[in-house]
Order: structure tokens, then C-alpha cells, then sequence
């Protein structure tokens, strides 16, 4: 009786929240601003002891983003942790049916905002690694080896502190290319539990935990590190610091970051703290995941939000097997990079050999902003005020914004078809065998449903930002680009592993 009242209370207090969420109306720039003085984490919220990573302190989140009834509603929720907390000891494990694991906690109280996931092709059976490292999220693991094969290689999870009774987390699983069907096929998988090989007895348990591994990694460090805490605070605070409201370039960025420093705070606090969704979802105890948000700062670089640039990098073009998803996001970062090129072309015209060059060169705003981003990511945006021109310019303002719409959604919504299949990829892997405890699972579809709230859509109208009518016009030609890219993916086959122009959101905002 117990936890059928904790069960509904927090069932329908994320319904709640889901339903009053509306998309964020985002106003032009404020004329006036403060300037942002990032400090470490746990200088902003005492109760997250890491110090390496710097957020916004919560005395400075700008006026025009602060919205005291989201503060107000986290600060309940966060409050209710220790009050009434989501978990309780002693249940039991989820139903061996993942359907009906599926049904039992996604009710029909969730259904009537959001529609159930999808099961994915590939875990309709056991779950095909080489498939899965093409398709889907999970592709972003996939590297070449040196000699030649192909790896996910997410061992040092090994490193870090986890609950009792857990399989540790890392695995390392390699690939080789089946040219016959132009894919890949995993052969091998490490853990600390040693090798395994298929048709090994350890072969499934192998597998679980080589998926809890690459979700793990996805949902904490990829996505709530790399894209919340890191990436997009960051371009937020050097945009608001250094861009003036009514430069070209504030005007572009606007949409795709406001929001975020406020949304950061009050979501941090419902996930990070003890007692928060990572520590009781995932794996690690709460000083482990500390230790790894700390550790994996380090790892971060711009790169991962090119898809061209990334997957060149590891060396997963033209090798003799598909790449379906690797395909579909160059699909959607073309238009997004020729925007970029379009809008910069306005205010940095080609008046002669590199006349656009030298005018950004001679732009101090601009010149301002690279040398604050390159202060604050750990290994800097790859441009600097030294070797700026109008090409790399341009690639990284496509960079910034497939930050927020794809890669945002790839790692955050879209793992909703793929996270909640227990059966297939549990989120803990326990020693004796059991599935996880129905408040774990719990926990985590609530969190994903969550995650799925409404947002500014990115194919919104949003050129009243312009400065003038060529901005307007290239902001416009922007939206039509991305409907014809929808227009031909909907043509297509559709696929639970592909991502479509109409599903992303304009920013990263809660």
C-alpha cells in the first residue's frame, strides 16, 4: 500500500509537470546586462561537491530567464526527496516480461499526455550490438581500432563507485566488418568480468552490461555533462557576456540559448544531489558519479557536434559497412551549416581576397566571444581570434547550433524508445542475476517521460530576431530548408533509429 501511494504520488506529479509545461515564448535580448562571473559547481549548489566544471551562480541567472514558478516547483520536488522520497527499499524486481514491466509503470496516466516507446529493431531478439552500433544513439561509440576493427571502448565506467550488490560498469566491445551485408558484427566484449565471445556462457550478461554501460555514459556524461553543463551554459554565458543584444551574431545564437542558465540550475539540483535521478537510477553512488562528472570535464571537446568533422575523426565513413545514422545527422547539420553561411555572409561580406575574413578579424565582439569560449571549454572551440575566418566561423556557429536541437535530442528525448526495454538494456546489472526493483524502473520512466515535455520546436518562426530584412529572409529560407529536409525524410521508410526536423527543439531549455 506503501508504494502503490509513493508510486501514484510521483506518477502524478510528473504528469503535472508535463502538462503544464508550455513552449518557451523567447524574447528579443535585453538591452542592459550583467556580466557572468561562472564559478564551480559546488560553489553553486553546496550539496554537488565537484569543482572543476563552472556554472552560472544562482545570484546571477539573467532577469529575463528566471521564472520563480519553475524555481519554486523544483525546489518542492527536490524537498519532496527527503519528505517523500520516489524510492523504497525492499521491492521487488520488475516483471521478466518487459511489456508488461513497461505497461505496469508507464500508465495510463502517463498515456494520455505521451505515447509509449517503440521497441527498436534491434532489440527485438537479443540485442544486435553491430547493429546497434550504426543505428541509434549508440552509434556515437563506434571508432576504428588500429588494427582495423571497430570498438566501443567505455572501460574507464570501471573506474568509479557503484551500489552494492551491481556488476561494475565498462566494457569494451569490438566489432568486425561483415562485407556480405556491409555491416558490423561484435565478436568480443570486455568487462572486469574478463572476455567473452559469443556462445560463451558470460555472451548475454556481457552484452547487458555493455548496454547499461553506453546508456549510462549517453545519459550523464554525453548528454547532461557535454550538452547542459558544459556546452550550452557555456556558450550561453560568453554569448550574454561578450555579444552585445543588437550584434548579428547575438541575434542568431539567441533562440538556441536562452533559457539554459535557469534551466540548468533548477534541473541540476533534481538530478545531481543525493537522492537525486542519477545516484538512485544509475549505477554509481553518489561519489562516483561526482568523480565522473569530474573526470569526464576533461574529455569534452567541440568536435562531437560536427557530425562530418566527428565521424571522419573516427574513422566510420567509407569503410565498407553502413551508416544509417551517421548519414541521417550530416542530413540534418547541412542545413544548419548553410545557415550559418547564408547569415554570416550579411554582416561579413566578400569585398575582394578574404575581405570576410578580415572584417571578422576587426570585429572585437566577435574576437571577445572566441577568446571566453576557448577559456571556458576544456579544450577550447577549435577557432581561436588568432586563426578565425569566415569558414570556421561559420562551421562553428553550425557547431552551436546542432549542440541544441540534434545532439540534445539524440542523447536526451530520443533514448525514450531505447532506455526503457529493461529486458534488453537494463540500466543496472546486479550480481545475482535480479532485474532492477520496481522503484528503480520506476524512476526511470518517469524521468524519461520528462524529458519528452513540450518545447519551442527549432522549425518555429523566429525571424522577428532579425536585425533586417537579408537576416529575416536567411533565417526564413532556414525554415523552408529544414520542411523540404523533412518532406524528403518523410518519403522514406520510416525508422525508430532515424531523427526528423519537426521532432527537434530550438534549445535545451526545462
Amino acid at each position: 500500500m506503501i508504494w502503490f501511494i509513493r508510486k501514484w504520488f510521483w506518477n502524478f506529479l510528473g504528469w503535472v509537470k508535463i502538462t503544464l509545461n508550455k513552449p518557451l515564448d523567447i524574447p528579443l535580448p535585453p538591452e542592459t546586462r550583467r556580466s557572468i562571473v561562472p564559478v564551480p559547481l559546488g560553489s553553486a549548489i553546496p550539496a554537488i561537491p565537484i569543482k572543476g566544471i563552472l556554472v552560472c551562480p544562482p545570484d546571477q541567472i539573467p532577469p529575463d530567464e528566471r521564472s520563480r514558478s519553475k524555481t519554486l516547483v523544483y525546489k518542492l520536488q527536490v524537498w519532496l526527496y527527503d519528505a517523500f522520497s520516489p524510492m523504497q527499499a525492499g521491492l521487488p524486481p520488475v516483471d521478466a516480461d518487459g511489456e508488461r514491466a513497461l505497461k505496469n509503470a508507464f500508465t495510463w496516466l502517463h498515456r494520455t499526455r505521451f505515447n509509449p516507446p517503440e521497441m527498436p529493431a534491434e532489440y527485438l531478439g537479443s540485442p544486435d550490438l553491430g547493429s546497434l552500433a550504426v543505428r541509434g544513439p549508440y552509434a556515437c561509440y563506434t571508432e576504428r581500432c588500429e588494427d582495423g576493427s571497430y570498438q566501443w571502448d567505455l572501460m574507464q565506467l570501471a573506474r568509479y563507485a557503484h551500489h552494492e550488490g551491481l556488476h561494475k560498469l565498462g566494457a569494451k566491445v569490438l566489432f568486425r566488418i561483415d562485407p556480405t551485408r556491409r555491416a558490423l558484427q561484435a565478436y568480443r566484449i570486455d568487462t572486469t568480468l574478463g572476455c567473452a565471445e559469443p556462445g560463451d556462457a558470460g555472451w548475454e550478461r556481457a552484452k547487458k552490461i555493455a548496454l547499461a554501460s553506453a546508456t549510462t555514459h549517453l545519459s550523464l556524461v554525453r548528454h547532461f555533462n557535454g550538452v547542459h553543463l558544459i556546452g550550452g551554459a557555456y556558450l550561453a554565458i560568453a554569448t550574454r557576456n561578450q555579444l552585445p543584444p543588437t550584434h548579428p551574431l547575438c541575434r542568431l545564437l539567441w533562440p538556441y540559448m536562452f533559457g539554459t542558465l535557469q534551466s540548468n540550475d533548477i534541473v541540476t539540483r533534481g538530478q545531481m544531489v543525493r537522492g537525486g535521478e542519477f545516484e538512485t537510477i544509475f549505477s554509481f553512488t553518489f561519489e562516483g558519479m561526482c568523480q565522473l562528472y569530474e573526470d569526464s570535464r576533461h574529455d569534452y571537446r567541440v568536435i562531437v557536434n560536427d557530425p562530418h568533422d566527428d565521424a571522419r575523426a573516427r574513422q566510420v565513413l567509407a569503410q565498407g559497412f553502413d551508416t544509417p545514422t551517421e548519414d541521417n545527422l550530416r542530413a540534418l547539420f547541412e542545413p544548419m551549416h548553410a545557415f550559418a553561411r547564408n547569415y554570416l555572409q550579411i554582416y561579413y561580406p566578400e569585398s575582394g581576397p578574404g575581405g570576410a575574413t578580415r572584417a571578422i578579424r576587426n570585429d572585437a565582439s566577435v574576437l571577445a566571444w572566441l577568446d571566453e569560449l576557448n577559456a571556458l571549454l576544456p579544450h577550447g572551440v577549435d577557432v581561436s581570434r588568432a586563426d578565425v575566418t569566415f569558414d570556421n566561423l561559420a562551421r562553428l556557429l553550425a557547431r552551436w547550433i546542432y549542440l541544441v536541437t540534434v545532439q540534445h535530442e539524440i542523447l536526451g528525448s530520443f533514448v525514450w524508445n531505447y532506455q526503457l526495454w529493461t529486458q534488453r538494456q537494463p540500466v543496472r546489472v546486479y550480481q545475482n542475476g535480479q532485474r532492477e526493483p520496481l522503484d528503480v524502473y520506476q524512476r526511470l520512466v518517469n524521468a524519461n517521460y520528462n524529458l519528452n515535455v513540450t518545447r519551442r520546436a527549432l522549425m518555429h518562426d523566429f525571424s522577428y530576431m532579425a536585425l533586417d530584412a537579408p537576416a529575416k529572409a536567411a533565417m526564413e529560407k532556414f525554415t523552408r530548408d529544414l520542411t523540404a529536409l523533412q518532406a524528403r525524410m518523410e518519403a522514406e521508410p520510416r525508422a525508430v533509429w532515424k531523427m526528423y526536423p519537426k521532432t527537434l527543439k530550438v534549445n535545451i531549455n526545462a
